[in-house]
């Protein structure tokens, strides 16, 4: 008989309780793409441990065969046998700025990418960035990467915002004058200070935007940031936007994660 289990490596995107002892898990895998499983007695369980905690890489076996979890909607679940942690990354909730960036990755992931669909490099994307996030405790940094995850999933979802010149003139970010670009949301990219016409326009630095174009031209862990915290917390606020207005599914609802982030509690 054909064994019906597989192996995958994964990051633990949430988990839900379910009934009295399951637990639902939403995963993002190396080679299935997002997924939802359910995970049987897991509550409290020596065999889960600490697998199935917010963020943690595991390698986890799957039953490809699904599982009926509601008569009422007829949802249906892969089954998540067991799971090994190949890495913790429990130490991010000790810092409210890395908490708030790694959860403001797993609801843009759980609210923008299809589930089932095979994505390896949005999963090596997330991994760089949450090991990143761990290693810095710079809140200009934390900032950084978070917009570099943002314009890399951009790329991706095919949204991608234009930064390397004036959306009206052309000209290059060493071709206009002055320290400052606007961002315009609805035509997705900046207009120089002598052709911006929008009244709802993000003021953003040069430095930022260039540091923009660095994170979208190179890997993340390869990018050097040099624009300041308030400069990257202006190109966060401008993202979000741009993600909100240009992404299906996300029905302009603001990233939640992202209030915290951009509070500086």
């Amino acid at each position: 008989m054909t064994s019906t289990t597989q192996r995958e490596l994964c990051f633990v995107l949430r988990a839900m309780p379910f009934r009295e002892r399951d637990q639902i898990v939403v995963l993002l895998t190396e080679n299935k793409g997002k997924i939802h499983a359910i995970a049987r007695n897991s509550v409290q369980s020596r065999r889960f441990g600490g697998c199935l905690n917010l963020f943690t890489a595991s390698e986890v076996e799957l039953d490809s065969r699904s599982i009926k979890v509601s008569e009422e909607t007829d949802e249906k679940l892969v089954g998540l046998q067991s799971a090994i942690i190949r890495q913790s990354f429990a130490d991010i909730a000790k810092n409210f700025d890395k908490m708030s960036a790694a959860s403001a990755m797993n609801e843009l992931i759980l609210r923008t990418i299809p589930n089932h669909r095979n994505a390896p490099e949005l999963f090596k994307l997330y991994s760089n960035c949450l090991v990143m996030i761990r290693e810095n405790e710079s809140r200009q940094m934390i900032l950084a990467i978070s917009n570099a995850f943002v314009l890399k999933l951009t790329q991706w979802l095919g949204v991608q915002p234009s930064v390397t010149r004036c959306l009206t003139c052309e000209k290059s970010l060493s071709e206009i004058s002055g320290d400052h670009v606007l961002g315009q949301v609805a035509r997705g990219g900046w207009a120089c200070t002598g052709c911006a016409t929008e009244s709802r326009d993000h003021t953003l630095s040069k430095d930022v935007i260039f540091d923009a174009y660095q994170a979208i031209l190179n890997p993340v862990r390869k990018t050097t940031f040099s624009a300041s915290e308030r400069e990257h917390l202006e190109l966060l606020q401008y993202l979000e936007q741009h993600m909100l207005y240009h992404v299906n599914g996300l029905e302009r609802k603001p990233i939640g994660s992202y209030q915290f982030l951009k509070s500086g509690i």
